[in-house]
């Protein structure tokens, strides 16, 4: 009997098992390295990914730092172009749109042209402001609350540049814009400063459009803007609110606010420019502020005003301050030297010659 004797199992190292064929092995060594490859061709997918991505947001940034710059000097048209380029690679990018829309905003406040003739101002007018109405009505369609008033008040002076420049509107869409943009936001500054100046160009209430003025101011907001608007309009009555327009200089200087030669000069030439204004508007000018104040804000007026005003002027000007507040023997005293000292062909004395005659009547 032949007895048959079990040998103990031992486990085959890993190359001597059965099934592991050499064909085998040398298929999972080409699928290793073929996820490698891949995981390396990833890799440098999301490098390059990276690096034009990092070049394209480098490029973009580039194009608006030069839309931003066109703004900053005043060369609003070249600004809106150069966001128009933009927003043609990138229609929905955020920032653009809204700097665009900022950037046109500016353009209606400070719009003008200038040209050979009326007929190319009002073509070259006309060709940017359709650029500017596009603009501010896919705005108005994007915005809502306080920002939309905003744009709808730009709007509705664009509109008002359209028929005062451009020449081909007529109506009350103006208007109709600003009072829109007063419904959504009552203390909206750019519609109530621009409504202001529209009612005292086109013969509104003057209270009305005083009291505009004054919500305005009240906001604090962009004053130079404001203060810009509201003596343009103040300016353009000539009649009446002409002690208003100083008490807007007067409050401008008190407040320690910039104003620019244009304004200045208005303000001088409409308000405070003997013999051309009437004898009782300087008066009417002049009583409209403290007697203090009042002399204080004529030399900030005159303060560095080219070609200086000849001392004459501003003697008459102080003579009938003196005689407005009362002070008569003074007024009379610098009435007299006038009589003698004019240097403006005599106008200024014959001024001064009369009102010694009214003053020692009694």
């Amino acid at each position: 009997m032949i007895l048959h004797i079990a040998s103990p199992e031992f486990p085959m190292a890993d190359d001597m098992k059965p099934n592991d064929s050499p064909a085998k092995k040398i298929m999972g060594w080409v699928g290793t390295t073929s996820a490698l490859i891949g995981l390396s061709a990833s890799i440098l997918g999301g490098v390059r990914w990276f690096e034009n991505r990092h070049a394209q947001q480098a490029e973009l940034a580039a194009k608006m730092a030069v839309a931003q710059k066109q703004a900053s000097v005043g060369d609003y048209l070249a600004s809106v172009r150069s966001y128009d380029a933009i927003l043609t690679d990138h229609p929905l990018n955020p920032s653009a749109l809204q700097q665009q829309l900022s950037v046109t905003m500016t353009w209606v406040e400070n719009f003008e042209v200038t040209g050979a003739d009326n007929q190319s101002i009002d073509a070259t007018a006309a060709a940017e402001l359709d650029q500017i109405f596009q603009i501010l009505d896919a705005g108005l369609s994007r915005t809502k609350g306080v920002e939309a008033a905003d744009v709808q008040a730009h709007l509705g002076w664009a509109h008002w540049l359209n028929q005062h420049i451009a020449e081909r509107e007529f109506g009350h869409v103006a208007e109709q814009n600003l009072r829109a943009a007063l419904q959504v936001d009552p203390t909206n500054v750019y519609a109530n400063a621009m409504l202001g100046n529209w009612m005292l160009q086109n013969g509104g209430d003057r209270t009305e459009a005083v009291n505009h003025f004054r919500t305005a101011v009240a906001t604090g907001k962009v004053r130079p803007f404001v203060r810009r608007f509201e003596i343009g309009g103040l300016s353009h009555d000539e009649g009446p609110l002409l002690p208003e327009l100083f008490r807007t200089a007067n409050e401008m200087r008190k407040d320690g606010e910039p104003l620019d030669d244009l304004s200045r000069s208005r303000v001088l030439y409409y308000c405070l420019n003997p013999p051309f204004t009437e004898e009782e508007t300087l008066s009417a000018v002049l009583t409209s502020v403290a007697e203090d104040d009042a002399w204080k804000t004529y030399q900030w007026l005159v303060a560095g005003l080219e070609p200086k005003r000849p001392q004459t002027t501003s003697d008459y000007i102080h003579a009938t301050l003196l005689r407005v507040s009362g002070h008569k023997s003074e007024a009379l005293a610098v009435y007299r030297t006038l009589l003698h000292n004019d240097n403006s062909y005599g106008r200024i004395a014959e001024l001064a010659g009369k009102q010694i005659a009214d003053l020692t009547k009694n």
